[in-house]
């Protein structure tokens, strides 16, 4: 997890319907962390934490969700909190925290102890390990365009695939025949999340994995 050197201060989203800000209790901090929600029909769904305090959070997500959604989220390092949608954006939203004052007490210390940390290590983000993927795939775009793509690195959950394109955040790809959410870019490409279970193995792209092209 990358966040800017000013990431452990409380900051708050620029966006005009962040109103009310004096009427918050507890600080909002930077934190960008991989997660999960899942809806009413019980499917899972890939997102990313933008900020957090003890009462709300934003998140991205590829999902199109609606005001008044109840959802429970599963953050990476925060377990899992419930909430329900307040606020939606281009490819994002904001979420009221529900819990007990227990649970509002623990993130409470967990928050602002990791945002203090300027640099988490990226494989402690990781639900799964990463191998090194000697292969390539068919990398589909937002827009419908394609092209085959080497990959740097690939587990059960997501991929670092080495190309040109810079998708947005939260941008919809396909990976060969796998669903997947664009979560970061990286100095030779993208990283994406599989959605739902994502792969059991590396082989499950099955034939339309092909040698990567040499250069």
């Amino acid at each position: 997890m990358s966040t800017s050197t000013d990431a452990y201060r409380p900051t708050e989203l620029a966006d005009a319907a962040y109103e009310g800000q004096n009427k918050r209790r507890y600080p909002r901090y930077a934190l960008s962390l991989p997660g999960r929600f899942m809806r009413a029909d019980k499917l899972d769904h890939p997102s990313r934490l933008i900020d957090i305090s003890v009462e709300s959070a934003a998140m991205t997500t590829p999902v199109p969700l609606h005001v008044g959604e109840k959802l429970i989220v599963y953050l990476m390092h925060l377990g899992g909190i419930e909430g329900t949608v307040i606020r939606l954006f281009p490819g994002s939203f904001a979420m009221m925290i529900s819990g007990t004052q227990r649970k509002r007490d623990k993130l409470a210390l967990q928050i602002p102890r990791l945002a203090a940390q300027s640099e988490i290590p990226e494989s402690e983000e990781r639900e799964y390990p990463r191998v090194t993927a000697d292969e390539a795939a068919l990398l589909v775009l937002p827009d419908g365009s394609t092209m085959v793509c080497p990959l740097h690195d690939l587990s059960m959950s997501g991929a670092a695939i080495v190309t040109p394109a810079r998708p947005p955040l939260g941008a919809e790809v396909m990976v060969d025949k796998r669903r997947a959410t664009v979560v970061r870019h990286h100095e030779r490409g993208i990283a994406v999340e599989f959605f739902n279970e994502g792969l059991r193995a590396a082989g499950e792209f099955g034939a339309a994995l092909r040698p990567a092209p040499r250069r």
